[in-house]
């Protein structure tokens, strides 16, 4: 069961005999448990992330760690060998801090991809089943189709026009033919294996049945060692204009903190001390939690979508949804439900009602008021056996009702043939399938081949009525097949726009027996009627539509019904007819897509089948379905839902605005926070007094004081009004122009509160430990209350949801500078001293008249913010 054994030099049955399974059966569970404790899961060892012990070492490698060993070294050379000690340690506790939240960043995601558990339709027990990919084991019977991803290496048995993609597994990029009726030599290098399909292939094309001949590290993929690297160890482009940011401030700060080394050594303060008070605000213009937070305000965003049934494959998808102007949405499935049902039929003039749900065995069938007995019908009956036969869905019993396998639309096809009562296992062993010629996008119809007695081949067909129709020459009758004149295909076309324009979806059925071929085997069809099916649109998508255009995005269905069902369809949901795409290609797809970007849209698409895979990749946030999308475009997209549900697309547009806002209410709050200090310092020695803050004061506040708060606006519920505001432009610089004036505005307003606090001691008692300590716990404590005023920009905070975490942060922080006051052994390092009575009462005016000012100006000025329009490029796209 190794990758030496030469399957592709036996036959099949002599395949299937080596390792004891039935071609058809399958295994049964109990050996398959059996053989699955022997070889173990069917899984190859992910790429391997750093290590523990580098990702720990990795946090010392950052500028704002040799800024902190330079302030240590200077400490330290001037006989201040505490301080220094103390300074090592802050930088201990800084990286430990960047250890934690990348771990558990990391963990986060490791989480989020164990979600995403890949399955396999096999057989056993003699049933088609989903059985989870890692639990596939050497003698199972597997099932291919176009979309699905090849789950371990296996022996063709069956295949039909079959291509498969092995760029994973050879590095070639075109697609391969396979066929299982050949016998190869044993020599056959791994690329010309056409009777065999390999782990890390994709179907592209095509259907098959296969043995599994080797699971887990006994695949080729295995042994050869092939593996894709984990997306998510790069740095996304929001890490990359964080990282951008910092190094503009490393200019920044080295001007700022040469000014004031400069004029505090002009004021005769002591050489060492201000280059050590230099190096403190150099660290304290960067703000050092930066990107622990960026991680975690990703891991945060992933996890929020995930609860809400949206899986993030990509991490730069979490802020491009925040700037999407244009969904392109598939109708089928995103904002219906995906649950066909065939509730009208119309054959020879008769209209037939189909009733019973959509997994319900039962059912009943009515034409001209009156029940009908579909089997008593040989018209109907035939129609409904075409259906069942020309599929490739299958049924299971369960508990409520039936279980559907496969395409919904065959699936649903299956199901009406059950509720006439008729058997498709049955019907299979009875008209077995020699062949078939599977659906495709330009094609638009499926063909099988049928055995219905020696030497008889029967061929049926099902696909769209614009297509089946023109190829029809005679209609099926009661009394037999009836030549079909232009006249007569126009009725049924009439037909098929009748039941189209009432919402159904509709496929037409023909045969023909083989007999009769000519150069095209479907020239000369035999019309047997029309299928309608009944989509019911989603609960709540009609809903989502309008909180996308309140939120300035345009909403496009893309289907590939007729326009006429197309357009019945976006009337129930709100949607305009220039918003409406029917009978879109792939191709179509992605030139729409491309327009749309030419025009300057960010696009979100979302997609099921192989053929959307262009589309999705080309697209800014490409986006796959979970329950029925194919494994193709699942690798293809960014995200994935869960549930196939348009209304979470639309969450999750929301969460990207909410996890980006967050994020600049981080940015807002670590910089005004951080000026604040600068300016303190700045201005008090400007003024002629000597530096308000010790160098380790400095370090406290950046390295103990900025987290909590941070952590907690990062936790921040979603700001009223959110979707209705205009996308934001993915182009916009992290920290614009007008942010950073506002953020030095605020920055110089909590400055001019922690001097009066300052300057009333100074004033009393003169310059000395007990100034200092005020200062430094005013900074400390304007900290939670900057953090309020920076959760809107537009509301004050009391009209704000609430978040408990930033009251929870000014306690804690409260208790922690309550420690480095009056704990000797803190205080004697920090160079505090206690506080009288008076002293904290001039505190609080000190720390809150700065904030509430800023909230009283949000509140004196009234917000008239005007809708968003829709992207306009929509309608001319």
């Amino acid at each position: 069961m190794s990758p030496s054994a030469s399957w592709h030099a036996r036959e099949a049955g002599e395949v299937a005999a080596a390792l004891a399974t039935d071609i058809e059966q399958g295994l049964t569970d109990v050996e398959a448990e059996r053989r699955l404790r022997e070889t173990g899961p069917n899984r190859i060892v992910d790429h391997q992330p750093r290590s523990l012990a580098r990702t720990a070492l990795d946090q010392f490698r950052s500028l704002v760690v040799l800024l902190l060993l330079a302030a240590a070294a200077v400490a330290w050379t001037l006989d201040e060998r505490v301080e220094a000690l103390a300074i090592l340690g802050a930088l201990v506790l800084n990286a430990a801090i960047g250890f934690v939240f990348e771990w558990r960043a990391r963990v986060s995601l490791t989480r989020l991809r164990a979600l995403a558990v890949a399955h396999a339709r096999a057989s056993r027990n003699g049933r088609t089943t989903l059985v989870g990919a890692s639990r596939l084991v050497p003698g199972d019977v597997v099932l291919l189709e176009a979309g699905s991803a090849v789950p371990a290496d296996a022996r063709l048995v069956r295949s039909a026009a079959l291509r498969v993609s092995e760029a994973a597994l050879t590095g070639e990029s075109g697609a391969v033919d396979k066929e299982a009726g050949v016998t190869l030599p044993s020599e056959t290098l791994l690329a010309e294996r056409r009777n065999m399909v390999y782990v890390g292939s994709i179907v592209l094309a095509g259907s098959g049945r296969a043995v599994v001949t080797a699971t887990g590290v006994a695949t080729e993929l295995g042994r050869i060692g092939r593996l894709v690297a984990d997306v998510g160890t790069r740095m996304t482009p929001l890490e990359r204009r964080v990282e951008t940011l910092g190094r503009r401030l490393i200019v920044l700060g080295a001007g700022i903190c040469a000014a004031v080394g400069a004029i505090g050594m002009l004021h005769g303060e002591p050489v060492g001390l201000m280059l050590e008070t230099a190096i403190s605000l150099a660290v304290a213009v960067i703000p050092e939690g930066l990107p622990a937070i960026v991680s975690m305000a990703l891991a945060a965003g992933l996890w929020r979508l995930a609860r809400h049934g949206a899986l993030v494959r990509r991490l730069p998808a979490v802020e491009t949804l925040g700037s999407t102007t244009v969904i392109c949405a598939d109708k089928t499935g995103t904002m219906t439900e995906n649950q066909m049902t065939v509730t009208a039929i119309r054959y020879d003039g008769q209209h037939v009602v189909v009733g019973g749900g959509s997994r319900s065995a039962s059912g009943s069938f009515t034409g001209s008021g009156r029940l009908l007995v579909p089997l008593a019908d040989p018209h109907l009956a035939l129609l409904l056996t075409a259906g069942a036969l020309c599929n490739d869905a299958s049924l299971q019993p369960a508990a409520d009702g039936l279980r559907l396998l496969g395409d919904p639309t065959e699936a649903a096809l299956l199901v009406a043939a059950v509720k006439a009562g008729l058997d498709p296992a049955a019907l299979s062993r009875s008209w077995p399938r020699r062949h078939e010629v599977p659906f495709d996008a330009t094609r638009r119809m499926m063909t099988t081949f049928h055995e219905v007695a020696p030497g008889e081949t029967v061929l049926l067909v099902k696909g769209a009525p614009d297509v089946i129709v023109p190829r029809a020459r005679r209609q099926q009758r009661e009394t037999g097949a009836i030549s079909l004149g232009d006249e007569g295909r126009a009725r049924l076309l009439e037909d098929n726009r009748t039941m189209a324009a009432s919402g159904l979806r509709v496929l037409a059925l023909a045969y023909r027996t083989a007999a009769s071929a000519e150069a095209d085997p479907l020239d000369d069809l035999i019309f047997l009627g029309l299928v309608g099916f009944i989509d019911p649109v989603r609960p709540g998508v009609k809903e989502a539509i309008e909180r996308c255009r309140e939120a300035g995005i345009a909403t496009v269905m893309l289907t590939g019904d007729q326009r006429i069902t197309a357009e019945t369809i976006g009337r129930q949901l709100g949607l305009a007819p220039d918003a409406i795409r029917s009978r879109m290609s792939p191709e179509a797809k992605l030139a729409l897509v491309a327009e749309l970007q030419a025009k300057g849209e960010t696009v979100a698409m979302t997609g099921d089948g192989v053929n959307d895979a262009p589309a999705l990749v080309r697209a800014d946030i490409g986006v796959a379905m979970g329950r029925h999308g194919t494994d193709v475009a699942r690798e293809s997209a960014d995200l994935v839902l869960t549930d196939d549900n348009f209304a979470t697309l639309v969450h999750a547009v929301e969460e990207g605005r909410v996890v980006y806002a967050n994020l600049r209410k981080v940015i807002h709050f670590l910089f005004s926070c951080n000026l604040s200090e600068i300016v303190t310092i700045f201005a008090a020695i400007v003024l002629g007094g000597p530096a308000p803050l010790l160098p380790l004061q400095i370090l406290w506040i950046n390295l103990v004081t900025d987290i909590l708060p941070g952590v907690a606006l990062i936790r921040d519920p979603a700001e009223p009004g959110i979707m209705r505001r205009p996308p934001r432009d993915p182009a916009e610089a992290l920290v614009t122009w007008p942010f950073a004036a506002r953020m030095l505005g605020e920055g110089s307003l909590l400055a001019a509160g922690v001097l009066s606090a300052y300057f009333w001691v100074v004033w009393r008692d003169g310059v000395g430990a007990h100034a200092t300590t005020m200062a430094f716990t005013a900074l400390v404590l304007i900290h939670p209350f900057q953090a309020m005023n920076c959760r809107s920009n537009r509301v004050p905070w009391w009209q704000l949801p609430p978040n408990p975490l930033i009251p929870l942060s000014l306690v804690a922080l409260f208790g922690l500078q309550w420690g480095a006051i009056e704990w000797t052994p803190l205080a004697r390092l920090l160079g505090t001293v206690p506080l009288r009575s008076e002293d904290w009462l001039v505190l609080a005016a000190g720390v809150l008249w700065p904030v509430l000012a800023l909230e009283g100006l949000k509140a004196w000025r009234p917000l008239t913010p005007s809708a968003p329009t829709p992207s306009r490029g929509v309608a001319a796209a």
